[in-house]
């Protein structure tokens, strides 16, 4: 089971903009099912005040994947927003991989990584890259946040990001919108492999295709209520609950 960067790759996690200033929380649970059979939960909590965030989240294998994967994510994030931007001030995460428990957190000055710390002290790869050369960059947990929170239509779809998760650099692209007669709103994405990875990663699969679809909540708002991705296991779907 991989980590929470690489969960959002197989299910598609990007930014949304324009989101108020005005204090505001989030607290759901998200539930991932792959072929129809439910494999994992997300549970994401944060809050904006005062043009700063903060936000934790929990993923962990269920159901029949759980019985088969030990896998237990938990991750933290923090930093600020502005005009409806969001800039990391720092990431943390620690997981549990079939018993084998890693950590890292990771520093931002601006959209540059300015540090990361691995617990336990990671080995390095002969594709690793330099984290203080990366620009324009926001942490997984950070984007991940933004993405579940309500825009109005013309803000969903038709946007891309670049993300960095302590060691590898991905970008995230989502197509125009379409509009249904229901009120609901689909986009195409893709979600790309860019830097840090292994040969063997990037030639496996190199980009992931994703299908997002807002629902609307009121208020003129509408909010990611599910997203889809082909694997070579079937169709993965993340669902709000």
């Amino acid at each position: 089971m991989p980590r929470l960067s690489l969960l959002m790759s197989a299910v598609a996690l990007a930014l949304a903009t324009a989101l108020p200033a005005a204090a505001q929380s989030l607290d759901a649970q998200y539930a991932l099912s792959l072929r129809g059979v439910t494999g994992g939960t997300i549970a994401i909590r944060g809050r904006t005040s005062g043009g700063s965030y903060s936000v934790s989240a929990a993923a962990k294998a269920t159901g029949l994947v759980g019985s088969l994967v030990k896998y237990a994510f938990e991750g933290s994030a923090e930093g600020r927003v502005s005009g409806g931007r969001y800039t990391s001030s720092v990431y943390r995460e620690r997981e549990d991989d079939d018993g084998e428990r890693t950590g890292s957190v990771t520093r931002f000055r601006g959209t540059t990584p300015s540090s990361v710390t691995f617990d336990p002290p990671r080995p390095p790869r002969p594709y690793d890259i330099d984290p203080t050369a990366q620009r324009g960059v926001i942490d997984p947990l950070t984007a991940l946040y933004a993405i579940l929170q309500p825009v109005a239509p013309g803000n969903a779809c038709g946007q891309r990001y670049e993300l960095f998760d302590g060691r590898h650099v991905s970008r995230m692209s989502l197509g125009a919108a379409r509009a249904a007669s229901d009120g609901t709103i689909t986009c195409t994405g893709e979600y790309r492999r860019l830097r840090g990875y292994s040969a063997e990663e990037l030639a496996e699969r190199p980009t992931v295709v994703l299908t997002f679809t807002y629902a609307p909540i009121g208020a003129g708002q509408v909010q990611i209520s599910e997203i889809r991705s082909s694997t070579k296991l079937g169709n993965a779907v993340l669902r709000r609950k």
